[in-house]
């Protein structure tokens, strides 16, 4: 458990956590901002999920994706490190998602401060990125708040309902 503020803290996702994934990933919202999360969500898909999680700890030996959880212990969103580069990169990219009654409140920009820093230090990553849509700007602003610079708009670069979509590249890099 990795305390944020008094609110909210991270910690590992479990088994237990698929049921608030079906409840909060059922936003049509977040699947609009994010590239991998399906809509509806379903059962199988938050099972699926954790168990890539699992997977990903056991390779990594430490957690690379953390459950973003109130003060009563429920997981109200995520966080967390896609690999996409593999285990020995220097680089790594950076998701997150929230459930819709904790947006505006300034908890994700918190996450992302926390998390960028365990990337740098356990890692041992220099480059975060974190492409967002543009149609997405809160997602810029939590970027943003945290250092990350947007580096230029990419076309084409990812493929979401069988259309190609531009992304803003966002990316911190390690400082000396």
């Amino acid at each position: 458990m990795i305390a944020i503020d008094s609110s909210v803290y991270i910690s590992e996702l479990t088994k237990g956590d698929d049921s608030a994934m079906v409840k909060w990933l059922n936003d049509e919202v977040i699947y609009q901002n994010t590239l991998r999360i399906p809509f509806p969500y379903k059962i199988e898909h938050a099972r699926d999920f954790l168990h890539y999680v699992r997977l990903m700890r056991k390779e990594h030996t430490q957690p690379t994706e953390w459950a973003i959880r109130n003060y009563t212990g429920e997981m109200i969103g995520c966080v967390g490190f896609s690999r996409i580069y593999g285990k020995y990169s220097h680089k790594d990219e950076l998701g997150y998602w929230l459930a819709a009654p904790y947006r505006g409140q300034g908890i994700m920009t918190r996450v992302v401060e926390v998390v960028a820093d365990w990337g740098f230090q356990h890692f041992g990553l220099w480059r975060l990125e974190a492409p967002i849509f543009p149609h997405n700007p809160a997602s810029g602003k939590v970027l943003e708040k945290n250092g990350f610079i947007a580096e230029g708009t990419l076309h084409n670069y990812v493929m979401k309902e069988n259309r190609p979509m531009d992304v803003i590249m966002y990316a911190k890099t390690k400082r000396l």
